[in-house]
């Protein structure tokens, strides 16, 4: 096609579908303007837009649920971006799934109206209180939980934290926006929403509640026991790998698909979510669009954030000093799917409980290929992001269960920590500088280098570390002596050195 030739790319918008031409891309086949608002969605990133939001839309498309669309709200500055975009298109945007054969488009039309919480905090609270609103669900990434891995508590000196507890009417924190919507809910006698965690966290939905009942004690303790007694909140296991979209993704949109759209989402053709089914105000029918309801989330759980988050976090980092850009380019190096190979194997399946009719083996191999489809472009940046948040949920509590065995082996997990903490110097193998994005930036980037190639500094973060690690001799031994080969020798060299002691 010349450029003479090329057509206007269509604006998404309501009146654009109501006249859609392009017969291979989906829209939706409901009335946007007439389905109800049922849950209220915090943190509307691309994750959520390639999952629930994308469930929510099936349900709507297929079996005409009308009671269950999504309100999203922003909680953080940023998110004025979304807002922007989202409410210029009338909160309609498309989904691409790029599978390495065979790729899907559809035009998602699920969330009908989007709220940025920093602009009118009273109106998202308000919202949220709303009888109406039966789900709240959230993605605000690990580090939006401010739970202390190695103490299992509130964060309650945090910055963040001691603002929603002093200035409840301007929150900052998803536990004060969720108390003061509870407490309009409280005080008038109604039954409280749900709260239902959609990241990627060991019992999310556990936590959650307890972080918030912990927040609720510190400013009311009829509030917290009310909460603690009626609240329902579903553990949950989500997966399906959602870069962040690029002016690429968006340009192959408006070039050969011919859809204007500022806010794509593009992920893998996997998708999975099981879920606990524990609501206290009714749920969607989610069974009908494959979405596995149990009564224990906990086995399923374990399996992804070990084998999956796990390595793909300890892949991150090594892969990123290394030089890799993508994930694909990661996976596919000999050395590095090797040692993830061996580690799930040797050193994480060990130590999952059994799952009926699920072979984990198979499961450890079939994220690798997952993870090697280079249609996706995943990012190794992006995988790299919010380590204090994910290492001490992914990896860390392998090495513990491990160090509390008397023959545990931690060789492998190990060697993932210290690239991470190599890492976390914010400097590559070839001395150039980088961004560390994360919550702790400023503290893990001044710890590392203040410790170099011995782990103890970095180690005595007591939000990040237990004493079973800091104070185990072997561990700090082989993470110091991991920290050095990584130095010295570079990543790949270090897990070839690794390697030596296993065979396939």
């Amino acid at each position: 096609m010349t450029n003479n030739d090329q057509k206007t790319p269509v604006s998404l918008n309501n009146n654009a579908i109501k006249n859609w031409t392009i017969s291979d891309i989906e829209v939706p086949n409901y009335s946007r303007q007439e389905v109800k608002q049922g849950i209220v969605h915090l943190g509307v990133g691309g994750f959520h837009r390639s999952h629930l939001a994308l469930y929510m839309h099936q349900l709507m498309q297929r079996y005409d649920t009308k009671d269950w669309s999504i309100c999203g709200v922003g909680l953080i500055k940023p998110d004025v971006v979304m807002r922007d975009d989202l409410n210029s298109q009338d909160c309609l945007y498309t989904l691409m799934e790029r599978g390495i054969e065979k790729s899907t488009t559809t035009v998602i039309g699920s969330i009908t109206s989007y709220m940025y919480a920093p602009e009118n905090p009273k109106a998202v609270i308000e919202k949220m209180a709303n009888p109406d609103t039966r789900i709240v669900s959230l993605t605000v990434t690990e580090s939006g939980y401010y739970h202390s891995e190695a103490t299992a508590s509130l964060q309650k000196e945090d910055p963040a934290i001691v603002n929603d507890l002093k200035n409840p009417s301007t929150p900052c924190t998803i536990y004060g926006y969720l108390y003061e919507a509870l407490l309009i809910r409280y005080n008038k006698g109604l039954a409280p929403f749900t709260i239902m965690s959609c990241d990627n966290m060991p019992e999310n939905g556990k936590t959650l509640k307890s972080m918030l009942v912990a927040f609720a004690k510190l400013k009311d303790s009829k509030v917290a026991d009310w909460i603690a007694t009626e609240v329902a909140s579903p553990n949950a296991m989500v997966d399906r790998v959602t870069p962040k979209t690029t002016d690429a993704d968006r340009k192959y949109l408006a070039n050969i698909l011919e859809i204007d759209d500022k806010c794509p989402v593009v992920c893998e053709p996997f998708i999975q979510w099981v879920l606990e089914d524990n609501f206290s105000q009714g749920r969607p029918d989610w069974e009908k669009v494959g979405v596995q309801v149990v009564s224990n989330v906990e086995p399923y759980e374990l399996m992804k954030l070990r084998l999956l988050n796990g390595a793909h976090s300890e892949m991150g980092y090594l892969g990123y000093l290394a030089g890799y850009q993508y994930i694909h380019e990661v996976v596919t190096d000999p050395l590095i799917n090797r040692y993830i190979r061996i580690m799930n194997r040797e050193e994480v399946i060990p130590l999952l409980p059994k799952i009926e009719g699920v072979d984990f083996d198979e499961y450890s191999l079939s994220v690798l290929e997952r993870f090697s489809n280079p249609a996706i472009k995943d990012q190794v940046s992006r995988i790299c992001l919010m380590g204090s948040g994910k290492m001490p949920k992914y990896v860390l509590p392998s090495i513990s269960e491990q160090l509390a065995k008397p023959d545990g082996k931690f060789d492998l997990l190990t060697l993932g920590v210290a690239g991470w903490f190599r890492y976390l110097r914010g400097v590559d193998m070839v001395g150039k500088e980088f961004e560390i994005e994360d919550v702790m930036a400023a503290t893990l980037k001044e710890t590392a280098n203040k410790g170099g190639d011995d782990p103890a500094s970095l180690l005595g973060i007591q939000t990040l570390f237990g004493d079973d690690l800091r104070n185990n001799e072997a561990f700090v031994e082989d993470l110091a002596r991991d920290l050095k080969l990584i130095s010295e020798k570079g990543p790949l060299e270090a897990v070839r050195a690794h390697l030596l002691a296993y065979k396939d």
